[in-house]
């Protein structure tokens, strides 16, 4: 049984965060689900019960940089826009970082970061930065912050296990940019059956190939106990 709740913390400079806790059980660790840009929380509904099956905690984030999902409209983006606080890469971390040290409060174990688009961007920055953070996955990552800040090159001594997966398309991009990581530390998922989804999407029931992402997570995922 699936306990969901949703929950607010604060950010860095004090914008008021909405998130929904996907809760199996206490003890277990968390995984923190970080949207595509414009969207919401509401982009894991699906997702985020499957992880539970697999026996982690979820938090699904809203995001500043968001829009709405699956009918669910991102909370925090539209406070974000009554204030006109900064959208920036810096307040987007910021965001994160409470969403880290949220469930840091809740749970003494470490966490693991799946992000979206630019989001699995910031995620894999964040990841190379924060002790709290065991693990990352990226969805359909990218070049999104140049000329301020390359992520190939923020990410190269990433020791950590890290999952990058896109679309087949997109696949030359993020190879490229996760070519820096140890071969020791990364797994990089190509689709084999079509063309795969972007973000999110590969994993839900729009992609009619989804199950041969879900399979490399499961053993992306054993290989973390």
């Amino acid at each position: 049984m699936v306990r969901v709740n949703t929950v607010t913390f604060t950010s860095a400079d004090g914008l008021e965060i909405t998130a929904d806790e996907y809760i199996v059980s206490d003890t277990l660790p968390y995984i923190l689900l970080f949207h595509e840009q414009e969207s919401s929380r509401g982009e894991f509904q699906t997702i985020a019960q499957r992880l539970c099956k697999m026996d982690y905690n979820c938090l699904a984030v809203d995001l500043r940089n968001g829009g709405n999902n699956n009918n669910v409209s991102n909370e925090t983006a539209k406070r974000c826009r009554e204030g006109k606080c900064n959208r920036g890469l810096g307040d987007m971390e910021g965001d994160m970082i409470a969403a880290i040290n949220y469930i840091k409060s809740k749970s003494g174990s470490p966490v693991i970061l799946l992000g979206c688009g630019a989001n699995g961007s910031i995620s894999l920055k964040l990841a190379n930065e924060n002790s709290s953070v065991k693990a990352v996955l990226a969805l359909s990552p990218g070049e999104y912050f140049l000329p301020g800040i390359n992520i190939q090159e923020t990410i190269s001594d990433l020791d950590k296990p890290v999952f990058i997966t896109s679309s087949k398309p997109e696949f030359p991009f993020v190879t490229q940019l996760s070519s820096g990581i140890s071969e020791q530390h990364l797994t990089l998922f190509e689709p084999q059956l079509g063309e795969g989804g972007r973000g999110s999407s590969a994993l839900s029931a729009e992609n009619s190939d989804n199950s041969e992402y879900w399979l490399a997570l499961i053993f992306f995922f054993k290989d973390l106990i």
